[in-house]
């Protein structure tokens, strides 16, 4: 099969690439890019014969020339281009994958459904971290279970550096934007940062003080889990980087009215998006990433109660990459080679928790050192 990562020079993509030019399914591997430069740099890094291309994912027709002979698409790039690139995918008869959508752009590719279904085409929509590997877990979870009632995800680190640990843009969104909780049936939005809770994650990232955030599970589980009760998300970003993004938020650089300065119009955000992505990247450093999943319902008339959790570390040996990046990028490049080998559960523009037999995708990234544990939470 032939794979195209776009952005796979990037961050996130990185980690995608590695798993790409390492997996034995993949017979050609392309690193598409609007940097060419940086693209082939990379590129000879990786194990393999990888090629390059050079990419705009604005220019609709150029896209669809450059993935129009591949099987497989990992769109690595920032979720503002996810539609533009499955509207690509259709035209060039080619799978889709993506690391999420953050809520208001997945419920948008939500309504490609239909259209990847007709074309005999599969759309996984988010699958890194999370979104992605919390949701292959909650379906791990739903086959334990005759109903699930409640879906709770917890995510935290330890270490990594200073500054943001992936785009600033996202996690300026994830703290800005207001979140969605799914409670007693029904959707409801809260104030940014809001639902402060303190939890312990497992060693070594241990205790955290998360948040509500706006995030893609909530944008299909509670449709996927026919019956679910209550699906909430909280994030635990580090208290220095929550500091900073509170004076931010305080200084009202996060706004998005347009202001007029030195005859130029931009709102204060934009500037903001623009400095913080020309600011130095943070090279390696040694990170932890860690999400816990807890699904309760019941089971021949009996409550149960199972939990799901990872811990994630950094590869800087021969990959150099922070944890952040490896449990992001490798889903993607692994659930890639699943969709290419025609191993996905349907067809359409669907979550991961429909697409990827659980089981199966667990067991194939353990292989990968990413070991989702399950533990029965029994009261004592």
């Amino acid at each position: 099969m032939k794979v195209i990562a776009l952005g796979g020079c990037g961050a996130m993509g990185r980690a995608t690439s590695w798993e790409l030019a390492s997996n034995d399914d993949v017979d050609e591997f392309v690193i598409a890019d609007v940097d060419r430069d940086a693209a082939d740099e990379f590129a000879a890094e990786l194990p393999g014969a990888v090629t390059t291309a050079h990419v705009d994912v604005t220019d609709h027709e150029a896209l669809v020339d450059v993935i129009a002979d591949s099987d497989v698409v990992a769109n690595a790039l920032p979720y503002a281009f996810n539609v533009q690139v499955m509207e690509a995918c259709l035209d060039a008869d080619c799978h889709y994958l993506d690391l999420g959508g953050l809520y208001h752009k997945t419920q948008k590719q939500l309504e490609l459904d239909d259209s990847f279904d007709e074309a005999g085409l599969t759309a996984v929509l988010g699958i890194g971290a999370s979104p992605g590997l919390t949701n292959v877990a909650t379906a791990k979870a739903a086959t334990n279970l005759d109903a699930v009632e409640a879906i709770h995800i917890r995510t935290g680190a330890k270490g990594g550096g200073e500054g943001f640990a992936y785009s600033a843009k996202t996690i300026l969104d994830e703290l800005t934007m207001e979140p969605v909780v799914y409670e007693d049936g029904e959707f409801r939005t809260l104030d940014p940062l809001s639902g402060r809770e303190t939890y312990t994650m497992p060693d070594p990232v241990g205790e955290v003080e998360g948040f509500h955030s706006i995030h893609s599970e909530l944008a299909t589980m509670p449709y996927t889990f026919e019956g679910v009760e209550t699906v909430d998300f909280r994030v635990a970003f580090s208290p220095d980087l929550v500091n900073i993004c509170d004076v931010l938020i305080g200084l009202d650089l996060t706004s998005e009215e347009e202001v007029e300065f030195a005859g130029a119009t931009f709102s204060p955000r934009e500037f903001l998006d623009w400095h913080l992505d020309n600011q130095p990247k943070p090279g390696p450093a040694e990170e932890w990433k860690s999400f816990r999943v807890d699904v309760t319902g019941t089971k021949d008339g009996e409550q149960r109660h199972y939990r799901y959790s990872v811990v994630v570390e950094s590869r800087l040996d021969d990959w150099g990459l922070k944890a952040t990046a490896v449990w992001t990028g490798v889903p993607m490049g692994l659930a890639a080679a699943v969709v290419g080998r025609g191993d996905a559960l349907d067809t359409g523009a669907k979550p991961p928790e429909e697409l990827l037999d659980p089981d199966q995708f667990i067991s194939e990234l353990r292989e990968r050192r990413i070991d989702i544990r399950e533990e029965e939470i029994t009261d004592t």
